[in-house]
Formats: structure tokens, C-alpha cells, sequence
């Protein structure tokens, strides 16, 4: 009961809320939901009278363990739809993996400002792009050769530096060599699972002994929290999947769009 009344009812009825909408992110659109779950969280830990440095890396810790377990229903509905492209993921995973590692590796020696800055500008371009549809190209076909890797490499450091899903940015990028949106947003809810668990298991492992968390870390993931944000995510992603198979490709662009300019926006303006 101690764990429980360490946050206020209002506190579980946003995280609850929370969740429903990044079940909704991961499962129409294959974005990760940390850029709506993190400032959530950041409240709840101040109301919870955790100090703000050690407030951020748990918010950001738990955000992405519910990210995690939100993915995996989402990707399984994508499977199942048959919007996954094995050849595209089978190509995008080493460069990913690589990207998110390294991205882990030096985010602690980044300006935050400088990362969460480029982050903005290329979601707000990749907005436009988006709008733009199919008169906004690259190329008519993916990169081959070494130059195929450079792309899911940028997706998987970016993303897991600032913390958010590696589909926010990768399946624009996809579709400026005229990939299908149906088809990227399936393989960018399965990158939000490669990004978000390795992200995972360090936070986990970080931090053990610093006092100033709730009662509930373990490392800098707040269990509790994490429970509360994926139950609802768990239901809702599945569903949202399903929609985004049947849904009008002109909407999904606009949708995405749309997503990737207020995370813009929330990210220059936090």
C-alpha cells in the first residue's frame, strides 16, 4: 500500500490516459510514445518530490520499458496484418542496433539542448515530406550497398539519445525512397522495439544507489508507473494496428504529419 499512495489518484488516472495514447501512437502510426509519456511523467515524479536531474532519467527510463511492452502487441498486430517487410528489416537491424548502442554510449555527452534541437528540425522536415506525399522523393528505390546502413544508423542513435521511437523517424525516411507507408509504419513499430529494449535494460541497471527516486525504481524504471502506462497500452495497440491497415493512405500521411509537428514543437518549446 506504501508504493501505491506514493502517487496521488490524479497521478494514475493520467498515466492510465498516458498509456491508452501511446497504444494508440504504436499501433496506427509505429511511433514510440515517449515524447507524450516523458513530460507526464516529469509531473508526476515533481508531485511525487523527486528533484528534477533525478526526475528526467527516470521519466525517461520509464517511458521507454512502457514503450517496450506497448511494441510487442503492436508489432504482433502488424505481423499478423503482413505489414512488416522482413527484407527491409533484415536490412535497417544492424544499422539500427549499431545507432541505438552508440547513441546510448554518448547521449550522456551531448548538450541535451543540441540533440533535442536536431531532433526538432528533422521531425519538422520529415513533416513536410509527409504533407508532401509522393511529390517529396529521394529515390525510387532503397539504398544499396554500404550506404544502405546509414539511415537506420541515424534513426537508432538520434532516437535513443533523445529518447523517443525509432519509427517517429524512420518511417518518413522510408518513404522518401517511395517505401509504402503501410509497410514502414510496420516495420517502425518493430524498430520502436528494437530501440526501446536495450534502452531498457540500461535503465535498469543505472543508478541503483542513488537515493532521491520513488519506491517504486528499480534502477531509473518506475515500476508501478510502467505497469500503469502499458496496461491500457496493451488493448489499445492492437486495435490501432488493425485501424492503420484499413485506414486511407492520404489520412496515415496527414496523421503522421501531424504528429511529427507537435512533437517538433513540444521538443523546441519544453
Amino acid at each position: 500500500m506504501e508504493l501505491f499512495s506514493a502517487y496521488p489518484p490524479e497521478a494514475w488516472a493520467a498515466l492510465l490516459v498516458t498509456g491508452a495514447l501511446i497504444g494508440l501512437l504504436a499501433g496506427l502510426l509505429g511511433v514510440g510514445g515517449g515524447v507524450v509519456a516523458v513530460p507526464v511523467l516529469l509531473e508526476i515524479f515533481a508531485l511525487a518530490g523527486v528533484a528534477e536531474p533525478n526526475a528526467v532519467l527516470l521519466s525517461v527510463g520509464t517511458a521507454q520499458a512502457s514503450i517496450l511492452v506497448a511494441s510487442v502487441t503492436a508489432v504482433a498486430a502488424h505481423w499478423r496484418a503482413g505489414t512488416i517487410d522482413r527484407a527491409l528489416v533484415r536490412t535497417w537491424l544492424p544499422g539500427l542496433v549499431a545507432g541505438a548502442m552508440l547513441g546510448l554510449a554518448l547521449a550522456p555527452f551531448a548538450p541535451a539542448r543540441l540533440l533535442t534541437l536536431l531532433f526538432a528540425a528533422v521531425a519538422a522536415a520529415l513533416a513536410i515530406k509527409m504533407v508532401a506525399g509522393d511529390r517529396l522523393v529521394l529515390a525510387r528505390h532503397q539504398p544499396r550497398g554500404p550506404s544502405s546502413h546509414l539511415a537506420p544508423l541515424m534513426v537508432g542513435g538520434l532516437a535513443s539519445a533523445v529518447g523517443v521511437g525509432a519509427g517517429t523517424l524512420s518511417t518518413p525516411i522510408l518513404t522518401l525512397f517511395s517505401f509504402p507507408i503501410r509497410s514502414a509504419i510496420g516495420a517502425g513499430a518493430l524498430f520502436n522495439l528494437v530501440i526501446s529494449f536495450p534502452a531498457t535494460i540500461v535503465f535498469l541497471l543505472i543508478d541503483w544507489d542513488t537515493p532521491g527516486r520513488t519506491a517504486d525504481a528499480l534502477g531509473d524504471v518506475a515500476l508501478f508507473c510502467v505497469a500503469a502506462l502499458s496496461l491500457p497500452a496493451l488493448f489499445v495497440a492492437p486495435v490501432a494496428a488493425r485501424w492503420s491497415t484499413r485506414a486511407p493512405v492520404v489520412w496515415l500521411r496527414r496523421l503522421f504529419a501531424l504528429c511529427l509537428a507537435i512533437i517538433a514543437a513540444r521538443l523546441l518549446f519544453r
